[in-house]
C-alpha cells in the first residue's frame, strides 16, 4: 500500500471552500473580514490494533500511533470522558462556499497580510500524527472537494514537492508549518481555550443531552464571547481591544445578513438566525466590558495576565 503522498499547489482556491481555523489573534487581526466563533468537535480516541480505513488505504493502530496521539491530546486537546477539540473559527454562510478572503480570481486577498497559519498547513492535520498523515492526504485526494485539482497525489512525483514519505513528513516548509500550528495550539490553551473549556465543563462537555448537539465528524459552533470574556480580564487594554473587536463584528454581521436577505436562499435562514444570536451576545457582552472598566476605573485594579495583553496587542497594528 503506497504511504507516499506529493503535493503541488495549483491555487485554484478549491480548498478555500469555508471559514479556516484561526488563533484568536488572527481574528483580532482580521475583525472586519471574518466572523469569529468558537468550533467544538468531538475527536475519537484511538486504541492498539484498531484499523483505520480511507478508501483502500487502510492502517492497523500500534502502541506508536496511540502514544503520539495521547501526545497531542495532552497538549491540544480535551478531556471529559470522551476527547474534544476547541478552537477558534471563522464562520459565514455555507452556501457562499468559499472562503471570506478569497479574492475573485481565485487567490487569497491577504497572503501576505497575515493569512491564517492553519492554511500554511494544508493539507495536513495537525491534531493527527506524522506516523498517519498519509491517510488525510488519501481522504482528501479522494474528496469531492479536491477532485480535478491533481494537488494531492500518490507517490513521488517530479512535478510536485514529497510531502509525506511513509510515515514522516517529508518536506522542511509542511513539517515547520506544522509544528509551528501545533504550537499555537497550545498558546491558545494557555491563552483562552482552557479557562473556556472549564467555564462550559457544567452546562456542555459533563451534559450528555448538550453534547448530543455535536454532530458526528461536524462542529458545534458558538459565540466567540465566552473567549472575549476570558482575554478581557487580562487588563483594561485587553477590554479595549475586546470590545473594539465587538463593535467590528456587530458591523461585520450587520452587512452579511444584509447580504444574505439579498440573496433569499431559504438555507440562509438559519445560518442568519445563529448570526443574530452571536451579535446578541455581542451586545450583552460589551455592556459587561463596560461596567468592568468603570469598576475597575474606580477600585483602580491591575492586570493579571500581562501575556494576555501582549498577545491580544501584538495582534492588532
Amino acid at each position: 500500500m503506497v504511504n507516499t503522498f506529493s503535493f503541488s499547489c495549483s491555487v485554484c482556491g478549491r480548498c478555500c471552500n469555508s471559514p479556516p481555523s484561526m488563533t484568536l489573534a488572527e481574528l483580532f487581526r482580521h475583525p472586519d473580514r471574518f466572523i469569529g466563533c468558537i468550533a467544538i468537535g468531538r475527536v475519537a480516541r484511538w486504541r492498539p490494533g484498531q484499523r483505520l480505513h480511507v478508501g483502500r488505504h487502510e492502517a492497523v493502530l500500534d502502541e506508536a500511533d496511540c502514544a503520539a496521539f495521547e501526545v497531542l491530546a495532552d497538549t491540544l486537546l480535551y478531556r471529559a470522558g470522551d476527547t474534544f477539540s476547541i478552537v477558534a473559527q471563522g464562520f459565514d454562510y455555507p452556501s457562499l462556499a468559499r472562503c471570506p478572503a478569497l479574492a475573485d480570481d481565485g487567490r487569497c486577498a491577504i497572503h501576505l497580510q497575515g493569512k491564517p497559519l492553519t492554511c500554511e498547513v494544508v493539507p495536513l492535520d495537525p491534531l493527527v500524527p506524522d506516523s498517519l498523515q498519509h491517510l488525510v492526504l488519501a481522504e482528501r485526494g479522494s474528496s469531492a472537494i479536491y477532485v480535478g485539482s491533481a494537488c494531492v497525489q500518490e507517490g513521488k512525483r517530479d512535478d510536485a514537492a514529497l510531502l509525506v514519505d511513509e510515515g514522516r513528513i517529508a518536506d522542511p516548509h509542511a513539517k515547520d508549518a506544522l509544528a509551528r500550528r501545533r504550537r499555537a495550539l497550545e498558546q491558545e490553551r494557555a491563552i483562552w481555550t482552557q479557562a473556556v473549556f472549564e467555564a462550559l465543563r457544567s452546562d456542555l462537555f459533563d451534559s450528555p443531552a448538550a453534547l448530543a448537539r455535536i454532530p458526528a465528524g461536524g462542529f458545534l459552533t458558538i459565540s466567540l464571547v465566552p473567549a472575549l470574556l476570558s482575554v478581557a480580564a487580562a487588563s483594561s487594554r485587553c477590554r479595549e481591544l475586546c470590545i473594539d473587536y465587538i463593535d467590528s463584528q456587530l458591523a461585520l454581521i450587520e452587512r452579511s445578513i444584509v447580504q444574505a436577505l439579498t440573496r433569499r436562499r431559504l438555507d440562509d435562514r438559519p445560518v442568519t438566525q445563529q448570526l443574530r444570536g452571536f451579535a446578541n451576545a455581542y451586545r450583552h457582552a460589551k455592556a459587561r466590558l463596560v461596567d468592568a472598566a468603570a469598576i475597575e476605573q474606580h477600585n483602580g485594579t491591575q492586570a493579571l495576565r500581562p501575556d494576555i495583553e501582549a498577545y491580544l496587542s501584538g495582534a492588532v497594528h
